[in-house]
C-alpha cells in the first residue's frame, strides 16, 4: 500500500535510506547534500537503523572509507555535491575499477568559477567518465524511486558497478512536492540482502583489491567496466 507524504527530494533520499538500512554511511557535510547525512545520523540516533556513521574530515575521505567498507563486504552508501564530488574524483576511479557496488546521493550543483552555489551538471558530468552508473530524476517521487532502485542496479552481478542517484540541487532537494511512499518491508524484500561475491574479511577466500595492473590488464579490466555499464 502506498503511502502519501509530502516531502523534499532531500527527505526522500534520507528515507529512503533508513528504509535500505545500508551497513555503512561515511559522509562529510556540502551545500546542498548536507540535509542527507544530518537526517540519516538522526534515525541511526532514534535507533530507527543500524548504519555505522562515519563522520570524515572531507570528501576524499568519505569516498576512501567508503571503498574500504565495501571492499569488506559491507552494504555502503554516501552522499555529496559539487566540489565534494570532485575531490572525490581520484577515488571515484578506484571505486570503479575494483567494481564496488557503492551508492552515492549526487545532489547536483554547479562547479565554480565563477562562484556559484546553483544547480547545473557540471559535477555529474565531470565524473561521467569514471565507470559510475548515473541515474537522475527529474522530481522528488523519482528521487525516492531511484535510490530504491540503486542497489538492484548496482549489486547486479553482471553489473557490479558503483551509482550516483543524481537530483537537482535546491529545485528538488530542497522544493516539497507530493510523494508516494512504499512501507519498509516491501522494500526490504525489493533491496534484497548484500550478498557480495568476493570481499576482503573472507576467511575462505582472501582476494587483493586494487593490485598493482601492467597496461594490458588496465585496457581488459576498462572494457570489462563499459560492458557492465
Amino acid at each position: 500500500m502506498a503511502i502519501k507524504e509530502r516531502m523534499s527530494g532531500n527527505e526522500a533520499v534520507a528515507y529512503a535510506i533508513r528504509q535500505i538500512n545500508p551497513d555503512v554511511m561515511p559522509a562529510f557535510p556540502i551545500t546542498p547534500s548536507t540535509e542527507i547525512p544530518q537526517m540519516v545520523s538522526t534515525y541511526i540516533a532514534n535507533g530507527e537503523i543500524d548504519t555505522k556513521f562515519i563522520p570524515v574530515e572531507s570528501e576524499h575521505s568519505a569516498m576512501s572509507a567508503s571503498i574500504g567498507s565495501e571492499a569488506a563486504g559491507a552494504r555502503t552508501l554516501t552522499a555529496t555535491s559539487s566540489a565534494g564530488l570532485a575531490l572525490m574524483w581520484e577515488e571515484l576511479l578506484l571505486a570503479a575499477s575494483n567494481r564496488m557496488p557503492i551508492a552515492l546521493a549526487l545532489v547536483n550543483r554547479t562547479l565554480s568559477g565563477p562562484i556559484n552555489i546553483n544547480c547545473d551538471h557540471t559535477d555529474g558530468m565531470g565524473a561521467r567518465d569514471t565507470g559510475w552508473i548515473q541515474i537522475y530524476a527529474e522530481n522528488n517521487q523519482e528521487v525516492y524511486d531511484n535510490m530504491l532502485q540503486a542497489y538492484r542496479i548496482a549489486e547486479n552481478k553482471n553489473v557490479r558497478l558503483p551509482i550516483m542517484i543524481c537530483q537537482d540541487g535546491f529545485i528538488t532537494s530542497h522544493a516539497v512536492e507530493n510523494i508516494e511512499l512504499m512501507e519498509d518491508e516491501p522494500v526490504k524484500a525489493f533491496v534484497g540482502e548484500h550478498e557480495p561475491e568476493e570481499y576482503m574479511l573472507n576467511p575462505g577466500k582472501p582476494v587483493s583489491v586494487g593490485p598493482y595492473s601492467v597496461t594490458n590488464y588496465v585496457m581488459e579490466g576498462r572494457k570489462n567496466q563499459l560492458i557492465a555499464l
